[in-house]
This record gives C-alpha cells, sequence and structure tokens, in this order.
C-alpha cells in the first residue's frame, strides 16, 4: 500500500470537515510536526527498528506514540495494518483509554517465504490477535481477508468490507496510447511475483520487438530484479525506475497499452484499481484480492501465479487486439466509478467510525 494512498485518504477526509493527524516513524532520529499544503498534520515518531534483513526490513516500535496520542485525544483512532508493532501500540493505548479504534487490514499476511510467513503467523496469534480483538471495528478491503482474519480469531461482528479507493479524475484515459507500453507499479518484495514478470518479458520481447516494459517502485528486491533483467538481456526492453508521486503515474497509465500484476499473494491493490480507473487492460494473476476486481475476460485477464508463459501469453493477446483492449479498458473504469469513488469510501469509513464510537462508548 503506497504512503501516497494515506496521504489521499488524510486529504480526502480533511475535505469533508474532518481533523486529521497522522502518526508515522521518522527513521533517522528526532521528532517533527508538519501540517499539510491539505489541511492535515504529520508527526514523525522517533522510534526503534526491530526489522530483520530479509524478512522485514523495516519493523518500527515508537516508544513515544502512546504520549502523542494522549496529548492529540482523537475522537476515532484508526490504526492502519494490523502486522506492525506500532497497530500493538495504538490498540492497546487506546483500550486503556477507551478510545474508539478502528484498524484496517491490508491483506492478512505477506507471502516473502518460509521463515518471514511463519514469524507473520505466530505474530496473528499473538499481538496481532490482540489488535484484531481489541479494536472496535476491523475493516477489510475484501471478503477473502475478512474470512481469514475471522479463522485467526478475529470476532465477525466486529468485521466491516471498506475496499481502497481510487481519483477517477486523476486516473482518467487518454486518447493517445503508446504502443506496446507494458507497466507494472508496486513494491519489490517477493509476494509480487516480478521474476515470473522478468521471464514474461524475455518471452514478449522476442515476439514483440517494439515492446517495451516499465517498472516503477521500491523495495529490497529492486536491485536483484533488475540484475536478472540485465542478465535475460532485456536492457533495451525493461525500464526499472523509482517511485513516483500520483501524478506522475496517472500521466504514465493513461497512455499505457497493458498494466501487469503478476503477484502471488494481495489485498487489494491500489495500483490495479488506478490502471483499471485508467481504462487500460489489467493481467494479473488470479489470487485472492485481484481477482475480486478483475473477472476474467471482462475487466480484464486472469492468469495462474507462477506461470510465466501463460503470463506472456496474455500479455501477447492483449498487445495484439486492439478490440479487447478497449473493451476490457472501457468496462474495468465503470467498474472503478460504481464501486471504488472516494465519495462512497469516505461514506463508508464515516459509518464504521460511527460505528466505533458507539460500540467505545
Amino acid at each position: 500500500m503506497p504512503c501516497d494512498y494515506f496521504y489521499e485518504l488524510s486529504a480526502q477526509q480533511v475535505r469533508r470537515g474532518h481533523q486529521v493527524d497522522v502518526l508515522t516513524w521518522k527513521k533517522d532520529g528526532g521528532f517533527t510536526k508538519e501540517r499539510m499544503a491539505e489541511g492535515f498534520f504529520v508527526h514523525r515518531l522517533p522510534g526503534l527498528n526491530f526489522g530483520v534483513k530479509g524478512i522485514f526490513h523495516e519493523y518500527p516500535y515508537l516508544p513515544s506514540l502512546p504520549a502523542e496520542i494522549d496529548a492529540l485525544k482523537p475522537e476515532v483512532l484508526h490504526v492502519e495494518s494490523h502486522l506492525f508493532l506500532t497497530a500493538f501500540q495504538a490498540v492497546k493505548k487506546a483500550n486503556r483509554e477507551h478510545l474508539p479504534c478502528v484498524v484496517t487490514v491490508h491483506g492478512v499476511l505477506a507471502e516473502r517465504g518460509a521463515i518471514a510467513d511463519f514469524v507473520q503467523g505466530a505474530y496473528l496469534r499473538s499481538f496481532g490477535l490482540e489488535v484484531l480483538q481489541g479494536a472496535d471495528r476491523v475493516i477489510c478491503l475484501t471478503k477473502s481477508d475478512a474470512e481469514e482474519i475471522e479463522k485467526y480469531g478475529c470476532p465477525f461482528e466486529k468485521i466491516r468490507l471498506v475496499p481502497n479507493a481510487v481519483d477517477t479524475q486523476l486516473f482518467k484515459p487518454c486518447k493517445e496510447r503508446e504502443d506496446s507500453l507494458v507497466v507494472w507499479v508496486g513494491r519489490f518484495v517477493p509476494e509480487k511475483g516480478l521474476e515470473n514478470l522478468i521471464k514474461a518479458a524475455e518471452i514478449v520481447s522476442r515476439r514483440v520487438s517494439k515492446a517495451r516494459f516499465l517498472l516503477i517502485g521500491y523495495g529490497p528486491l529492486k536491485e536483484k530484479i533488475t540484475k536478472m533483467a540485465n542478465d535475460h538481456g532485456l536492457s533495451k526492453f525493461v525500464t526499472i525506475v523509482g517511485p513516483m508521486n500520483r501524478g506522475e503515474i496517472a500521466k504514465i497509465l493513461s497512455r499505457a497499452t497493458v498494466f501487469v500484476f503478476p503477484s502471488l499473494k494481495e489485498g487489494l491493490p491500489v495500483s490495479v484499481l488506478e490502471a483499471m480507473a485508467s481504462e487500460i487492460p489489467v493481467v494479473g494473476t488470479s489470487v485472492k484480492g485481484i481477482n475480486e476486481i478483475i473477472l476474467d475476460q471482462q475487466t480484464g485477464l486472469l492468469v495462474p501465479p507462477r506461470k510465466a508463459e501463460t503470463l506472456a501469453n496474455s500479455i501477447l493477446t492483449l498487445l495484439n487486439n486492439e478490440k479487447l483492449r478497449k473493451k476490457l479498458g472501457r468496462n474495468a473504469r465503470r467498474l472503478v466509478i460504481e464501486k471504488y469513488g472516494w465519495n462512497l469510501i469516505i461514506q463508508l469509513l464515516g459509518k464504521v467510525y460511527r460505528e466505533a464510537i458507539t460500540e467505545a462508548d
């Protein structure tokens, strides 16, 4: 989940008359408070990083978080992601002070190998379970996540479905598309299936010489994926760049030919929704989260995870079939406008906040 999304969420809430304060980690130590142009405040707190290389590079604990919550006296405490120690800190503080507390689950687990998955499972059965049980309401982005956290012990009656949102005025189509431009946007982490994307790009490049792949993002695997692309002789076909702001990404998506998202595990990917809003046909893997927004042959194409050749064939199908691209793109944008616009999502969030306040009284 990109930081820009939380920025936009805060801005959208301020526009509707709410006062918003964001508490986050200041990685280089110290404390800062900054008022954003949109009217909300960002408080960056010093902390300790309990990250472990190869599992989770950044895993902060913020000693001053409870005191900062005390000073702000929020009407509602909204915790983004249940998987961090900061979530445990915030929910415990809310429980002690009888503060209404809402937790959003952005994917139950991140698939990052046996050791990381074991650590996440242990967390979910201990600290994570206390987070889910201590919250007044738990927001899930998808039905599959709701079913999964219930199995971990989250009370069913607390769970509410509120998906991610997209600014459909920012992310919109452009009449002119760049020829054969395939785009991916996200984090360079194991669960994104990027090794399969590079293998697929090699197959596509042999069939369509003008094809170009643009990968946008950040993360611990970025150097590895860059090296893999170069080792496969794809330097002319694959370009890998760092993170961009939403406006820059919107411009690229508006002109792209195909969006590809080969993840092994997902919550509800904002990147896919933004591509759909931009009227780009999406090739995504048939995993939970993605297959709840992409209907195969209707709003995009679905392929099995870890199948590079199948992924490549679906990309080739779209590159060679303009009529299908237009059909899938139009259907995708229509779906996003109907179900994932900011007005609807902010209304749903407001309802959840009111329920949490009533629950905490």
